[in-house]
């Protein structure tokens, strides 16, 4: 059994013993993230990593997860791990080098050498394996970048002020707004195309790095256990109730329409709890060439992306469990926007440089937006883990 295999199962026993509260923890985060490297989903594993890492930042040979039990914890040398995979080397470096500043571990130093060009190839096999002890071979990492350049829907290929924020630059504070994007719906000749231009919307929207996207598989279950079946024509309920079971905050519903001049491809975000639709918008399509929906559907992902900006605020008013919070209308804000609270704690430094890599959060609860003015929303509580208080900060999922 190979190092990162033995790693998640042990974490996943001791893990089963823990009767912790209901909110997602930051060991949950890890070992999702674990769980999807272990499938060499890297960008999906970032995700969980950054959401561990936005709850306890340190890596650590032993971290406190429940009364007395520990798991090791190494967040920012898996990223920087996924970061390599990804052919992104100087961020693999970073979170790797982080990574060895709080524990030195084997697996972080391997990967380092591979970066710095000191550590000798490791001989080819047939076929691709998960490393012992964190080396990876480098005709991986090599066919890992080649598919991230190739791949449809990579933010190299946007085009050139495309994105209206970074979410990398704003606080999070666990997981990011969780989306579930359903088979598009096509018709006539375009129908034998549904599959691949869904999976080109979900790679676009993975990649793009602001969402938590469900894996289909995660949907197909939810489908077998409900017994309902998403093809064709799906109806809106339908989808909701499949969103909601699967533990997304919002869907994604696309389809494509052909015309005499061409076609249309629609889509619509639609919130799973209340089942108000968040954004609606559609790309014009000319000719009738695959590759003109390809566009229209990875265009429509970036106005998803751009219609759902992540921004931060403070609670200026309120109490109880309805707020006041300084972010409005002017900043991307709708009615319908979840949100976190949460409170600033000491700053984190860079143990080797003392650097200030950012602060200790507590994650207070979780929010909703009810009403809109343009500097200004109202807010409503919807999950609570400590008392809130003006002058907490909000940022949205």
């Amino acid at each position: 059994m190979n190092p990162l295999r033995t790693l998640l199962v042990a974490f996943l026993v001791l893990l089963a013993a823990i009767p912790g509260p209901a909110q997602v923890k930051f060991y949950n985060y890890y070992r999702d993230g674990l769980e999807f490297m272990e499938k060499r989903d890297w960008q999906r594993a970032m995700q969980e990593f950054r959401s561990a890492i936005s709850l306890e930042f340190e890596d650590a040979v032993r971290k406190r997860t429940y009364g007395t039990r520990f798991i090791e914890y190494y967040p920012h040398r898996e990223m920087g791990i996924c970061f390599y995979q990804l052919g992104e080397k100087e961020s693999a470096k970073k979170e790797l080098e982080l990574s060895t500043a709080y524990y030195s571990s084997e697996r972080a130093n391997e990967y380092l050498d591979l970066l710095r060009g000191t550590h000798p190839p490791p001989v080819a096999v047939d076929k691709p394996v998960l490393p012992p002890s964190g080396t990876r071979r480098e005709e991986d990492s090599r066919e890992s970048a080649e598919r991230s350049r190739l791949e449809p829907g990579q933010l190299s290929t946007l085009p050139v002020g495309a994105l209206t924020y970074d979410p990398m630059r704003v606080t999070q504070v666990g997981s990011r707004l969780a989306i579930g994007v359903l088979p598009i719906e096509a018709r006539g000749d375009l129908a034998g195309y549904a599959s691949a231009l869904t999976e080109k919307m979900v790679t676009q929207l993975v990649n793009l790095r602001r969402f938590k996207v469900i894996e289909r598989a995660a949907l197909d279950k939810v489908l077998a256990e409900q017994q309902l079946q998403l093809s064709g024509v799906v109806e809106e309920a339908t989808a909701i109730k499949v969103g909601r079971v699967a533990g997304a905050d919002a869907i994604v519903l696309t389809n494509v329409l052909e015309t005499s001049t061409g076609g249309k491809v629609n889509a619509r975000v639609i919130d799973t709890e209340t089942g108000e639709t968040i954004v609606a918008r559609s790309e014009q399509v000319s000719g009738s060439d695959v590759d003109e929906y390809e566009k229209a559907v990875d265009n429509l992902a970036i106005t998803i992306y751009n219609e759902l900006p992540i921004v931060e605020g403070y609670i200026v008013s309120g109490e109880q469990d309805e707020f006041y919070a300084d972010i409005g209308s002017l900043k991307g804000i709708r009615k319908g926007s979840k949100c976190v609270v949460f409170r600033d704690g000491k700053e984190i430094k860079h143990p080797t440089t003392g650097e200030v890599l950012g602060k200790q959060v507590t994650k207070l609860g979780e929010l909703v937006v009810v009403q809109v003015q343009q500097k200004l929303s109202q807010v409503r509580v919807v999950e609570k883990e400590q008392d809130i208080k003006i002058g907490d900060k909000i940022v949205v999922k």
